[in-house]
């Protein structure tokens, strides 16, 4: 089952923050170089000095260190006084209605991944490196692990329907309505501790944190506090639970349009429209069958539609997997066309240098027309949660790039620190 505890959180002091808008940040892995320049520059005591310093050569975690340190010695950053959890709500539009998601941000005790804690998508060993020398010198878990668990009763929904209207934090970041409450109530703890008895989590955001805890935690036992980390946990029946695509662009293609018809058809019914917005509003149709995937190339302005119908050789190409993974779409996506058409294996990190990816909660349109190095744009549906759960509940893993949670849990919210 997952241990969850409640901890004495570091948050920001409202009193000496004028606009707490101008202090969170989305997770460091989806800070941009010039979103980092932009936020360094919102203020002073703005969370990328901590998690996304801007020193270089090492400099970074050290620098990094000593803005947290002196924020919580100068008051700008206080620590509650009773251990606690936080109840987080996110209000947001998506396709025209407005959505809620609930979590509670609290301290996992951490396990080997695979039994209580599931993985879902490759790590990459340079990112643990990074987030390892930031653990060792802040000695903190300063951004949180976003996770999943399954519950139909909705308990921690509940929960939060019971709370009175004064949130510790209420602010609008990036169109998102952020609330959080402090709950340090021993009944509500333990409310929220048996709701998930016997529940299994899935890492949804923060692979590479959690591999990070849990290295640092086997390295240094003899620091208290790091055998737990601080993690956000969603419901996954909660109706705020949207899982995004994430599309590929592709660069270093100098194929012609009618070549790479030919290659696609090989396992593929091929449509062929005019231009990029037919082909996105095409595969932004809900009612999109299976096995679907678009493709523009940008030189001809050329749309393609992709009808997989080799589904038979799946048992063959993904032989030992279970039925849900050799169906995943980025799976066939990643095996049937960047590799089998555009020659390039996404197992192979030299490779991986000729593919970007575009996601987010604006339209796919509007992303594409924002990006202007790339010579093919590829579209894939997202994951459904289903199909996540149970490819992690397998023991097997995605694609890296599968999926993209919207909306990210910021950075700053909460801080934990060790030995406290």
């Amino acid at each position: 089952m997952a241990n969850i505890y409640p901890f004495k959180g570091w948050r920001y002091n409202s009193d000496q923050i004028e606009k707490l808008s101008s202090v969170f940040v989305p997770p460091y892995d989806v800070i941009t170089p010039e979103e980092q320049e932009m936020y360094y520059s919102k203020s002073p005591y703005n969370n990328v000095r901590v998690n996304l310093n801007n020193k270089s050569d090492g400099e970074q975690y050290v620098d990094a260190s000593n803005y947290l340190n002196k924020w919580k010695s100068n008051g700008v950053m206080e620590q509650e006084k009773k251990d606690s959890i936080y109840i987080i709500s996110q209000s947001f539009k998506y396709k025209g209605q407005k959505i809620q998601r609930v979590g509670c941000v609290c301290a996992l005790e951490l396990t080997e991944l695979g039994k209580i804690v599931l993985p879902h998508e490759r790590t990459i060993e340079k990112y643990i490196d990074d987030r390892y020398n930031l653990m060792g010198t802040t000695l903190a878990n300063t951004g949180q692990i976003f996770m999943c668990y399954k519950d139909e009763s909705l308990g921690l929904e509940k929960i939060y329907n019971s709370l009175e209207e004064n949130p510790v934090i209420d602010v609008v970041m990036d169109d998102v309505h952020y609330q959080v409450w402090q709950i340090s109530d021993i009944g509500l703890i333990n409310r929220f501790q048996n709701i998930m008895t016997g529940k299994n989590v899935v890492i949804k955001d923060g692979h590479h944190r959690y591999k990070t805890a849990l290295r640092f935690s086997q390295n240094h036992p003899e620091i208290p506090g790091t055998d737990k980390v601080m993690v956000t946990l969603v419901n996954s029946k909660d109706p705020g639970m949207i899982v995004l695509p994430t599309h590929r662009l592709l660069s270093g293609i100098n194929l012609e349009i009618d070549t790479i018809v030919s290659l696609l058809e090989k396992d593929f019914k091929v449509k062929k429209i005019t231009g990029a917005e037919k082909v996105v509003a095409s595969m932004e149709n809900d009612d999109i069958e299976k096995g679907t995937f678009g493709v523009y190339h940008k030189e001809s302005n050329t749309g393609l539609l992709l009808y997989f119908n080799h589904w038979d050789e799946l048992n063959i190409m993904f032989s030992g997997m279970s039925k849900v993974s050799r169906e995943l779409e980025t799976n066939i996506l990643h095996t049937y066309v960047l590799k089998k058409v555009f020659n390039i294996d996404t197992s192979n990190q030299k490779d991986l240098k000729y593919v970007s990816y575009i996601r987010g909660n604006k339209s796919t349109l509007e992303l594409l027309n924002n990006e202007k190095d790339y010579d093919v744009a590829c579209f894939v549906k997202p994951p459904k949660l289903e199909e996540i759960f149970a490819i992690s509940e397998a023991g097997e893993i995605m694609p890296q790039k599968s999926t993209y949670f919207f909306p990210k849990v910021y950075s700053g919210l909460v801080t934990r620190c060790f030995n406290e």
